[in-house]
């Protein structure tokens, strides 16, 4: 969820700012460079082939005490605003990732986000499973995972393999496969769903037979996805 600090100017420009992340400045006169904008000014600190790395305490517009990484905020630290508004935790590439608490106004009253954030987004005070099995009724064993990030669609999909043995299981039957968004697709006779949004609640039904190959049953398989991504699901028999 983005911050939404939408009461003053002075917060709207904090929020550009928090999620400016790694834009670099090309003209400075210092010897080490920090590279996030509203810091860049000065810098007293660690430093690594030209840039802020270690702990440090760069200044500009704003002002951070922390650690830093090729020139960003990375690692923990504090970035202030203000007096009263600040943002105190766990960065990574120049943004916010991990634990951490924002201080900021709103119409002059105190305010402060505390819990999980995400690439300068704030996902809520407790940190979000990547994904969660629902109900798994047949299945021998599985696997979800990510193979890499969404790319504006191109990679939010889902696909899902059957195995048995070592091998394909070619004793699927009956199939059926329900989601509550994108579209369905086979490719090489690998089934899932491309252009999908999240969460994608999916649930999967067939019939196969046991590994000995001796009798046949019914597998139910419910999932929820809650980050985007290129997913793969190896369901075992």
């Amino acid at each position: 969820m983005q911050i939404k600090i939408i009461s003053m100017k002075k917060s709207i420009a904090i929020l550009a700012f928090l999620l400016a992340g790694t834009i670099f400045i090309s003209a400075q006169n210092v010897p080490c460079k920090v590279l996030k904008v509203g810091i860049e000014k000065e810098y007293s600190g660690k430093c690594k082939k030209g840039l802020a790395n270690g702990k440090g305490i760069a200044k500009g517009r704003f002002f951070y005490d922390g650690d830093f990484k090729k020139g960003l905020p990375n690692g923990k630290g504090i970035l202030k605003f203000s007096q009263n508004e600040y943002y105190v935790g766990e960065w990574k590439d120049g943004l916010q990732d991990g634990k951490g608490e924002l201080h900021y106004k709103v119409n002059g009253v105190d305010s402060i986000k505390v819990g999980i954030w995400e690439k300068g987004n704030y996902l809520g005070k407790k940190a979000i499973s990547p994904y969660l099995i629902k109900y798994t009724s047949g299945v021998d064993r599985y696997s979800l995972s990510k193979s890499s990030e969404g790319d504006g669609g191109k990679f939010n999909r889902v696909i899902i393999k059957f195995i048995q043995n070592g091998g394909v299981n070619t004793s699927v039957s009956n199939f059926m496969l329900q989601g509550d968004s994108g579209n369905r697709t086979n490719i090489n006779n690998v089934e899932g769903f491309e252009n999908i949004t999240f969460p994608f609640l999916c649930k999967i039904t067939y019939s196969t037979l046991n590994k000995f190959r001796t009798s046949t049953h019914t597998a139910i398989f419910e999932f929820v996805i809650n980050k985007p991504g290129d997913w793969e699901l190896i369901l075992n028999n």
